[in-house]
């Protein structure tokens, strides 16, 4: 096996990263010069958020890439160059949205679309309150976002039909996109209903997570082996990887996000406090916290503006003392789990210590 340390896998993974962003970029300016003019502000909103269009770690175009390089054992990359692209023009559209319904003004160190939108918004009416937003101006903002959303959804598909495919492939990577709309909403929409639980069991935030993250990077593996023309047990042992990575991932930014490990995330770590997120961190801490304790947890947890400092240094003594073995734990196992999912897809190197090197990663991630 080729070794691929921790210091390499940024290296290794740059070349994905950078075709990622050259697919997506291709995609969107070849759309953008069919709109005509730009007299009015919406034709711009695209524009006005290309950082966050650019930023990203786009681990899942590089699982399905390393996938359908690992199981036809060529480097190759021009054939899931396009096709891979949907991917991540997906995860982008799920951002958008989301920061519209978490309220989220900042993603990725960056003003989020809508709040970005907002700000093209002229109308002397701006400041008015709004029926279901503060003002005229955040109504704008969101409404140029989501539309944004659905044109990148739209670039999504394209990747897809614009693939050097065949009918066949462009068919079955089409109906997996659908297939992971269905989910993900549903992930979504159990992610809202959270926020007003006061204890979550980890098996309900684990069917939660499996739908709103695991899928798209299920998705990743089932693309790069339909490309590969890779079936049965094989492409199911690489779904399996990347199914446990994004656990591990997702455990991984949770602890991270909550500030309860060294961190170098961009923007607050303690956002995931302020916003009373649900994660498997709150749900074994509440499980496992004495009642006389808990109830203090929850008033210190998801006081939004009203977070003091020592609401934060209290979840994060609760998190570290009732919860962060435990979830450490979890991302151990699934990194094991992943690697083992790895041995039995037979994949040939060096895209097998890629993937393998990515996941163990998540023991240790700082951003």
């Amino acid at each position: 096996m080729t070794d691929v340390g921790l210091p390499a896998l940024e290296e290794a993974l740059a070349p994905y990263r950078m075709r990622s962003n050259r697919e997506l970029e291709t995609l969107i300016d070849a759309y953008e010069a069919t709109r005509g003019g730009h007299e009015f502000p919406f034709s711009r909103t695209l524009t006005a958020n290309r950082r966050i269009l650019a930023a990203g770690k786009r681990y899942r175009y590089a699982i399905a890439c390393l996938a359908f390089q690992g199981f036809t054992g060529s480097p190759d990359l021009e054939i899931p160059a396009r096709p891979a692209a949907w991917l991540e023009l997906y995860h982008l559209y799920t951002l958008l949205l989301d920061d519209i319904m978490d309220e989220d003004e900042r993603r990725r160190t960056f003003p989020s679309a809508w709040s970005t939108n907002a700000k093209a918004y002229g109308g002397k009416d701006a400041a008015r309150p709004a029926r279901l937003f503060r003002s005229v101006r955040d109504r704008y903002g969101a409404s140029m976002a989501i539309l944004d959303a659905l044109r990148i959804r739209s670039l999504a598909e394209r990747a897809i039909q614009t693939a050097e495919a065949n009918v066949g492939v462009r068919e079955q990577l089409l109906e997996i996109l659908t297939e992971t709309d269905l989910k993900l909403s549903d992930g979504q929409g159990l992610d809202i209903d959270f926020e007003t639980v006061g204890e979550l069991s980890e098996e309900d935030y684990a069917r939660m997570s499996e739908l709103k993250t695991g899928v798209l990077y299920v998705a990743a593996a089932k693309t790069g082996a339909i490309l590969a023309g890779a079936s049965g047990v094989r492409s199911r042992a690489i779904e399996e990887y990347a199914r446990r990575f994004a656990w591990a991932f997702q455990d991984r930014d949770d602890l991270l996000g909550a500030g309860v490990v060294v961190s170098q995330i961009g923007g607050s770590s303690q956002g995931d406090i302020e916003k009373g997120k649900r994660t498997r961190l709150f749900a074994v801490a509440v499980a496992r916290l004495p009642a006389a304790q808990r109830k203090a947890f929850l008033a210190a947890y998801g006081r939004g503006s009203k977070t003091t400092a020592k609401d934060v240094r209290l979840v994060r003594e609760v998190f570290r003392e009732h919860a962060l073995e435990a979830v450490t734990q979890r991302i151990r196992e699934n990194v094991d789990r992943a690697v083992s999912a790895l041995r039995v897809a037979g994949l040939a190197e060096p895209p097998r210590s890629i993937l393998e090197t990515l996941a163990g990663a998540q023991r240790t991630r700082r951003k």
